[in-house]
């Protein structure tokens, strides 16, 4: 196999595996969350300022603030100790790549009180010893994500499409 025909290859972990809107608010959040962490260029600035103050809008600033940090300590964890690039799409995409996926389902079991199958899952992209790590930053954040039910209305349609 020559150079090109490697560097040609598809990612492991970026092939299509559902649409955003299939998907319920956390895990939604979640993945938005992980294509916002992942920008380093300036050029989305202005549309992560718009993120944010909707953000903010829906939660109020405690739990967004709460939210920010549950998941910086997820984001980190996962650039430290993961065992392959994770792939993302890119910002504006409205699918899922696998990675993105399986990141979301960590997140949902373990707001669900699944703890096994989010370490489970949690053990598939990062070092196994640091998976329950990632699994408590993902409580944390599912908690700051807790609505009201008079309170849930929209947060993914303002923010995506």
């Amino acid at each position: 196999m020559s150079k090109y025909e490697f560097r040609n290859k598809p990612h492991r972990g970026g092939a299509p595996v559902g649409f955003l809107s299939e998907l319920n608010d956390l895990e939604q959040n979640t993945i938005i969350f992980l294509r916002y962490w992942s920008q380093n260029s300036s050029i989305h600035d202005h549309l992560q300022n718009k993120f944010w103050s909707d953000l903010t809008k829906k939660l109020g600033l405690s739990k967004t603030s709460r939210a920010i940090d549950a998941f910086d300590e997820a984001f980190k964890l996962c650039i430290k100790y993961s065992r392959r690039p994770i792939m993302k799409h890119d910002l504006d995409c409205k699918c899922v790549g696998g990675d993105e996926s399986c990141f979301a389902n960590i997140f949902a079991f373990a707001s669900e009180g699944k703890q096994d199958d989010a370490l489970l899952l949690a053990s598939n992209l990062i070092a196994p010893k640091f998976a329950p790590y990632l699994v408590n930053s993902a409580v944390k954040f599912a908690k700051s994500f807790s609505f009201h039910e008079s309170e849930k209305h929209g947060l993914q349609s303002e923010q995506m499409h």
